[in-house]
């Protein structure tokens, strides 16, 4: 998803102390164009209280008082992608948590400047990265191996368990997307279909806020994570070694003919450990949410049948009595409400704000050189202005028809607008529409709250353990399933 807006909000609590360095000096401003600060209700400490117990939902809080929530304001931030960077703090925040080397760290934070003509590592890297996600290159490819790794695998959850098994929901679905994903990404070599390597990075992507704050002994104070990186990067570390990149996705291969000619073997590997945030963490809660309200609610679940249905291939399969169902996946586009659904739980569900650094000053709103602007992204997805009464509701159908797209922040905008958007929703989709033709998922429907703990994410998973039992259905049992392009 991955939305590249990733775990760089990990460093919200630095912000904020960023933000109590500000209000304990005096700069207050005479220029009109300087947006107004937004005072604490306890003097010198109430912002950093504020972050530390709510949260990214803290930023609703003060959304009140205008920090960012105009269209005009989100495409003029849009339109100065260079001055109001976010890869200026990618860059910085990917070699902090993948403790890059110096040199590597170095190269990856060049050339970032507005006025700066020379080639940029971070952005060459991104280019190739949306040139390989592409319809043009491997995107149908990385697209059908998901979707067959998600056919064979429930293939066997239908021959084993006829009477149902009852999993936690959340943890079935991150296992689900892990091997799915991982499968379509690095090929036959994939370093994830080691138990132990899917262990530790889910480690380290759930706990690397710790990582980042703990600069004394992370090897104690934030073991997980620690421990968890280090496996991950050992086997990209052989993965790379062993050349097994080469059987891998148009992705992988890209990244590293930009990377490698610049950085050593083992910082590659950090990089990759790293680049696993992007590719999994914010697709995970989008497919569990998806599952959640379309099963939840029996109406949403009887048209996203009816639609799936429709572009559902059905053939005889006479020596077998039996029937032979296709879905299409380049026509799962026709089922509008399956990708109404998880655009709605992308915006309902969402947590996570948009950070960009200030690399001069700007002019209409002055935003000085060197501080952080934040983008709320669930006040934007909040706001009754935009979205209208039921902004505050989930409704499966909203993005069915028009919707303010300068206010959906579910991947990103602009020149930042996630390169693999694409490819998540149609990973989901596959995921979704042969879970919902084979199966039924019981017992959802109580609101499950967020889990805000995990501020690296743009989207929160439940705050309680969701227990359900998935049954196969009775007219989808005697039936051979698959997905065809």
């Amino acid at each position: 998803m991955i939305a590249i807006e990733i775990y760089l909000l990990l460093t919200l609590v630095g912000i904020s102390f960023m933000g109590l360095s500000w209000i304990m000096q005096d700069r207050s401003s005479k220029d009109p164009r300087e947006l107004r600060r937004v005072a604490a209700t306890i003097p010198y400490i109430g912002h950093a209280m504020g972050l530390f117990w709510y949260r990214s939902a803290y930023y609703t809080l003060v959304y009140t008082m205008h920090i960012i929530g105009s269209a005009e304001l989100m495409n003029s931030l849009h339109r100065q992608a260079k001055t109001l960077s976010f890869w200026y703090l990618e860059a910085r925040f990917t070699a902090e948590l993948g403790t890059l080397s110096p040199a590597a760290s170095k190269k990856l934070v060049a050339n970032l400047e507005p006025a700066s003509k020379a080639r940029s590592l971070l952005i060459n890297g991104l280019e190739v990265t949306q040139r390989a996600v592409s319809p043009v290159w491997g995107l149908d490819e990385m697209i059908r191996i998901a979707a067959d790794t998600t056919q064979v695998r429930l293939d066997s959850l239908a021959r084993v368990e006829n009477e149902g098994l009852t999993v936690n929901l959340w943890n079935w679905i991150q296992h689900e997307i892990t091997v799915a994903t991982t499968e379509s990404v690095y090929g036959s070599a994939n370093p994830y279909r080691d138990s132990k390597v899917e262990a530790g990075f889910w480690d380290f992507a759930d706990d690397n806020l710790m990582l980042m704050l703990t600069k004394v002994l992370p090897r104690w104070f934030a073991s997980k994570a620690f421990n968890g990186r280090a496996v991950v990067v050992q086997a990209m570390a052989r993965y790379f070694a062993n050349d097994d990149y080469k059987n891998g996705s148009s992705l992988v291969k890209a990244r590293h003919s930009v990377l490698s000619a610049e950085m050593s073997l083992e910082d590659l590997a950090k990089f990759e450990c790293v680049n696993g945030i992007a590719i999994m963490t914010n697709t995970v809660p989008t497919a569990f949410w998806t599952i959640f309200y379309i099963f939840s609610d029996p109406k949403v679940l009887e048209e996203v049948r009816k639609q799936v249905t429709a572009i559902t291939w059905k053939d005889e399969l006479l020596e077998r009595g039996g029937l032979k169902r296709r879905i299409n996946l380049g026509k799962l586009k026709d089922a509008p409400i399956l990708f109404s659904v998880q655009q709605e739980a992308l915006r309902f569900r969402a947590t996570g704000t948009g950070p960009r650094m200030v690399m001069e000053d700007t002019d209409k709103f002055l935003l000085r050189k060197c501080s952080v602007v934040i983008i709320a992204n669930r006040a934007l997805h909040f706001d009754k202005e935009t979205w209208g009464e039921t902004a505050d509701a989930f409704r499966a159908d909203r993005f069915c028809g028009k919707v303010p797209g300068h206010a959906f922040r579910g991947f990103g905008g602009g020149l930042n607008l996630c390169p693999g958007m694409v490819f998540a929703l149609a990973e989901v989709a596959a995921l979704v529409a042969m879970l919902v033709m084979r199966f039924d998922v019981v017992p959802v429907g109580e609101d499950v709250g967020l889990n805000l703990n995990n501020m690296s994410v743009q989207v929160a998973g439940p705050d309680i353990k969701v227990m359900v039992k998935i049954i196969p259905r009775k007219d989808a049992r005697n039936v051979e399933w698959s997905f065809e392009l």
